[in-house]
């Protein structure tokens, strides 16, 4: 009767719960995980770390362990994967790691003066706002190809093309739906804080984003979704280029989405990112210096004098860091200079 017991206790611990458990995830090295044709590329010592967060459904064994791990957060599903639902949240999570790495290699190629440009097949729609003039015309997944006659390649030429009209104003808008196109009139809204500026009531990302470059940068995230290793990937590619070492031969671990202007934006998970850090021995972590201070406050307590925590709200913040005397950054840009100059130098025996 007694191993009945055990038994059956053992059973109920297992059982699977509604929850879902945050934990500390991996710490990996980002220059690895980045191939490059087109440019000369060098190893590094030491390396840039992207860190992750571990998501798994809570059984009421490891209940009892996320009450008791500080470092560990329960969390409902919503909360976790919203009201769409997990399969939509992954979905949407590589969508925003493939545009990261986009945004990370041009921000990172133009820091070090190689050309570089997004394009994209136009302004895939998201999510309409509440109250959205454009509600019942346009849909998520909707593909906006031009505004009053035109070109939409790119969210931002949205904004452009809407350049001089006013709310309430009809426009015309094209927009590509699977294999069908159609062309819709909206009457503008107004921007929620800027009454007198134009609006579709929609939130957006590029279609099928590319980058435009005579460097060709790979990087493979493999299973990692979201966009918070953009400043990993971003160092990644300035450390592959670069020759020397960007960390001077140290592991330094790093988060944050990188943005086209080269800003540093929060992540979520920074908790568990932090424990991580810690839990593997790297001395050093570069975070969003825009983190709430609420995170500031629960990070700091977490890495105690185990781990330095260094705020970043710029990629040149974090350069600055790692290479204090830009010893390494003025070098990648030698070679840069160099090469761009040898391609548009004419070939041997033709007049220049």
């Amino acid at each position: 009767m007694v191993l009945v017991g055990l038994a059956v206790l053992a059973g109920l611990l297992f059982i699977p719960t509604p929850y879902y458990l945050l934990q500390p995830g991996s710490v990996r090295a980002s220059e690895p995980l980045v191939s490059v044709k087109g440019a000369p590329t060098f190893r590094t010592k030491g390396a840039v770390m992207f860190t992750t967060v571990f998501i798994d459904r809570a059984t009421v064994a490891t209940l009892v362990r996320g009450a008791v791990d500080d470092a560990i957060e329960v969390r409902s599903e919503e909360e976790v994967y919203g009201k769409e639902g997990r399969g939509k949240s992954q979905q949407v999570n590589q969508q925003r790691m493939d545009l990261s790495k986009l945004v990370a290699t041009k921000v990172a190629l133009n820091r070090l003066g190689y050309p570089a440009e997004f394009t994209a097949n136009g302004a895939r729609v998201l999510a309409l706002s509440e109250d959205s003039p454009s509600s019942g015309l346009l849909r998520p997944g909707d593909v906006i190809t031009s505004v009053d006659g035109r070109p939409v390649t790119l969210p931002s030429d949205i904004g452009r093309a809407l350049d001089g009209r006013r709310p309430g104003e009809p426009t015309t808008v094209g927009v590509r739906r699977g294999a069908a196109t159609e062309t819709v009139t909206i009457t503008l809204g107004a921007a929620p804080d800027e009454p007198e500026r134009p609006v579709l009531g929609v939130s957006v990302d590029p279609d099928d984003p590319r980058l435009d470059s005579p460097v060709q940068v790979t990087i493979d995230s493999g299973e990692v979704t979201g966009p918070s290793a953009g400043l990993a990937w971003a160092l990644a590619v300035i450390d592959r280029l670069t020759p020397g070492s960007l960390t001077d031969g140290r592991r330094v671990a790093v988060t944050g989405e990188i943005l086209p202007d080269g800003t540093v934006g929060p992540i979520g998970g920074i908790e568990q990112k932090v424990a991580a850090v810690k839990r593997n021995g790297v001395k050093l972590f570069l975070y969003p210096a825009s983190t709430p201070a609420a995170e500031r406050r629960a990070i700091e307590r977490e890495a105690g004098d185990d781990l330095e925590l260094r705020p970043v709200a710029t990629l040149d913040d974090a350069i600055r860091i790692l290479d204090p005397k830009g010893d390494v950054e003025a070098e990648a840009r030698r070679v840069a200079s160099a090469q761009a100059a040898a391609a548009a130098a004419p070939p041997a025996g033709v007049p220049g």
